[in-house]
């Protein structure tokens, strides 16, 4: 097993996102002197760096967005557990999403992290769950503590919500399973959008 942290035991990143990320370990380790490991205790050094380069000329701040998003991707990925789904490997970034495989549930996460720098919604949504879950996940959501708007518009903060997201998602999961007596599904290659 590699000491890398692209070659633990689990299939590694594509690589156009592993490139992606990696940017965002090099710049965390010239800036900070700190070693990215793709664990969301690393991620208040990623908020940090994102406050600065929200002052960064146009291109590069996208770049830098487009970075952050893929190593909060990657995070969750690893954290969770899912698989990266690229629509086409020339596709373009926005599109990627990470599936996870205990619950019929995608993030688009270089999407978030234009939407973190921007603090501004894109068109398209970032969080797609299979629509039969949507009622329950909002019902579950609307009962959580708020969260201020400097929180919300941070990696670490939205590496939070969506562990509660996952968390929630995978018990309805275990609990459908416990009652249809079966084990619990694994989810990923599909999309959640089209799951009924």
């Amino acid at each position: 097993m590699s000491e890398s942290p692209w070659g633990l035991s689990i299939t590694p990143p594509p690589v156009e996102a592993a490139e992606l990320a990696a940017m965002v370990v090099d710049a965390v380790r010239h800036r900070f002197g700190v070693e990215m490991d793709l664990t969301s205790d690393t991620l208040p050094f990623l908020d940090q760096l994102a406050i600065e380069h929200r002052k960064a000329p146009g291109g590069v701040k996208q770049l830098f967005a487009s970075a952050a998003g893929a190593y909060l991707g990657e995070t969750l990925r690893r954290t969770f557990g899912g698989i990266w789904h690229l629509p086409d490997p020339k596709s373009d970034p926005i599109d990627w999403t990470v599936r996870f495989l205990s619950c019929p549930m995608a993030i688009r996460p270089i999407a978030l992290g234009h939407e973190i720098f921007s603090h501004k919604a894109p068109e398209e949504p970032i969080l797609i769950v299979a629509p039969k879950l949507v009622d329950a996940l909002e019902n579950a959501l609307s009962a959580a503590s708020p969260v201020g708007e400097e929180e919300y518009y941070s990696f670490s903060g939205r590496f939070d919500a969506l562990h509660l997201v996952v968390d929630v998602l995978s018990e309805i999961e275990r609990m459908a399973a416990r009652q249809a007596k079966r084990p619990p599904k694994l989810y990923g290659p599909e999309d959640p959008a089209n799951l009924i």
